[in-house]
């Protein structure tokens, strides 16, 4: 018996010159149809100009038609503009400019019903970046904006693998969608309602990057800062074109590592590392370093950070100079941090701080009280972190230092809301607002916004959480802050899922997911990945549940974050004792203890130990 196939056209727009990547375009669909999709009983079919049949007419009328008959577009650019499609037309530049504006007809239309477009940027060498030709101008021209309108999210890719990457992604939301389009909802479990521990992301407050003092760079980073991310970018490569000092580079590199780029990150900093050796420069080697290490942060690959941090800290060890060796002791400890070492953690904190202390800086001092504050907050000595958090502002108070003073706030909010003083973590946080507000610091404002959302949502006021989260992601979208996009989108999904809309906190935790796996940011798509567990289980999809809390439960062990594998340890054990394996559940729960009595969490020993106690009933 014949099996059922719903076929979807997938459209590819794009001007010469990106041949590589239309290949990839039908390899990869071709390859996920066999995989995912065929036996899902769905077939994407890709589509392009090259698929449009000769006929009596203008050819790109023609084209047209396969746009409109097709069901998901993707726009792909470079540093080409392309051709207008005839010499008749007066109303489109190029071919690829008509059939994107077709597709964006077509997405808000009844009869050629467009169900996704999405844009991808390909990055230009930062040469040609920096004096772009009229075709590659048009091309920034457009994306700034689709920048200024923010009708879309695009993304920007360095290489053919990460394009096919970025597509594989989308062909599998797409086929998430086309299931729930035709398939009716589990219904919830008699059991589901279980103390499932959600996962909302605090958001501290750390110290940050200066910037160099070069004109352009400072006009780059003005532009960054009030969300005009393309004439920044061109303006960074401007300020490396025939350079021969390191910071420009390490600049540029922050910021592609802020909007996302971690490769052409990595580049810069290379490129950074490499000028430090030619001409020298141990103390400029050391910061390229260090800058590596914080992207091999990012995504996840601890080990790799650590190598880095250790190596800048053995050139400025052996040059003594102290002055440095603080910053790169404090990057080695949020590593650990992330780890779970605690007590490695702990240590190197405490050496930054006593040399910050002998060397009398205050800045320094004031950066290692708010890491050591964040590490007591983890370890659940609230007392001790408050000190740290107001040993900070101390300093910062002294020093006249706004943003560290509105680190502090920002840090003594969280504690408070910990403790469930949620009108004291409120005045903190709105005292911090309160200052970056005054500065102008977007950044800071967003990660106010957050944390107030979330003492709202702990209120039950969930029109206000959900105004405050909202406001921070549009803040975090227009500057390009991927990993605060996709905890804001985890924490709206929060939010809908409390007031009943798993189908809106589904595509809210999908959105933030995407995000961070594009980010490489591990600890938030656990995080998620365990949220996404919480509405499989309430919908009674036991088997997705246990899915979603294993890759939970895997990224929280390869993290060594202890708070995270107790979290969805138990979160394992409450879906086995649902589906009637006691010894399996009280197995994960006995798990989930031990783990949380080595974090020392009363909170998390507390709901574990109640896990048990009714699993023995």
């Amino acid at each position: 018996m014949a099996s059922k196939i719903t076929r979807l056209n997938v459209f590819i727009a794009s001007p010469g010159g990106l041949a590589e990547e239309r290949k990839a375009f039908r390899e990869v669909i071709h390859e996920y149809n066999e995989a995912e999709s065929l036996p899902r009983g769905v077939l994407f079919q890709p589509i392009g100009w090259e698929d449009t049949l000769g006929a009596v007419g203008r050819p790109q009328t023609i084209i047209n038609e396969d746009v409109r008959t097709s069901d998901y577009f993707v726009l792909l650019l470079w540093d080409r503009w392309g051709s207008p499609p005839d010499i008749h037309s007066a109303d489109f530049t190029s071919g690829t400019e008509e059939e994107y504006h077709i597709a964006m007809e077509c997405s808000g239309s009844q009869d050629f019903p467009m169900r996704n477009v999405v844009m991808m940027f390909k990055s230009v060498d930062v040469h040609q970046l920096s004096d772009p030709g009229p075709q590659l101008q048009k091309v920034l021209e457009f994306r700034q904006n689709i920048e200024t309108q923010k009708t879309h999210l695009f993304h920007s890719f360095d290489t053919t693998e990460s394009f096919s990457s970025l597509l594989r992604k989308h062909l599998a939301a797409w086929l998430r969608y086309e299931e729930q389009r035709g398939t009716a909802r589990g219904e919830r479990h008699p059991d589901a309602c279980q103390p499932i521990i959600e996962d909302s992301v605090d958001i501290p407050k750390q110290e940050q990057v200066k910037s160099a003092n070069s004109s352009l760079v400072e006009r780059a980073w003005a532009l960054a800062n009030e969300g005009r991310l393309t004439e920044a970018e061109v303006e960074f490569a401007k300020s490396i074109v025939g350079q021969s000092q390191t910071e420009p580079y390490e600049e540029f590199g922050r910021f592609l590592a802020r909007i996302g780029r971690l490769d052409q990150a990595i580049v810069m900093f290379e490129g950074a590392a490499g000028l430090a050796e030619k001409f020298g420069d141990s103390v400029a080697l050391s910061t390229a370093y260090g800058n590596l290490g914080t992207v091999l942060h990012i995504r996840g690959d601890l080990n790799g950070a650590e190598q880095m941090f250790r190596k800048a800290l053995d050139i400025v060890d052996k040059l003594g100079r102290l002055e440095i060796i603080t910053s790169h002791y404090r990057h080695l400890g949020q590593v650990l941090l992330t780890r779970g070492d605690l007590d490695s953690a702990d240590q190197m904190f405490q050496k930054a701080l006593d040399i910050d202390q002998k060397l009398g800086q205050l800045e320094g001092m004031s950066s290692d009280y708010g890491n050591l504050g964040i590490l007591l907050r983890i370890r659940g000595d609230l007392d001790r972190a408050e000190q740290m958090f107001r040993n900070a502002l101390e300093i910062d108070e002294k020093l006249g230092q706004l943003e560290g003073m509105a680190n502090a706030y920002g840090n003594l909010g969280i504690v408070l809301r910990t403790r469930g003083d949620l009108d004291g973590a409120e005045q903190m946080y709105r005292k911090a607002l309160e200052i970056d507000e005054k500065l102008g610091r977007l950044q800071g404002m967003a990660i106010d916004y957050g944390n107030l959302g979330m003492v709202l949502r702990t209120r039950g006021d969930l029109d206000g959480a959900e105004q405050m989260y909202r406001k921070a992601l549009e803040i975090d979208e227009k500057l390009g802050q991927l990993e605060g996009m996709a905890s804001h989108y985890g924490n709206l999904g929060i939010v809908l899922a409390v007031r009943g809309d798993l189908d809106g906190a589904e595509q809210m935790y999908r959105k933030g997911l995407d995000v961070a796996e594009r980010l490489g940011q591990l600890e938030i798509m656990a995080t998620i990945y365990g949220n996404l567990g919480n509405v499989l289980g309430i919908r009674g999809n036991l088997e997705g549940a246990e899915q979603m809390y294993r890759k939970a439960l895997e990224i929280n062990e390869k993290l060594g974050r202890l708070e995270g594998m107790a979290k969805q340890s138990g979160n394992l054990g409450i879906v086995l004792k649902i589906r009637g394996d006691i010894d399996g559940g009280r197995q994960m729960f006995r798990k989930a203890l031990d783990v949380a009595e080595r974090l020392g969490s009363s909170r998390l020993i507390a709901w574990i130990k109640s896990l048990l106690n009714a699993s023995r009933k």
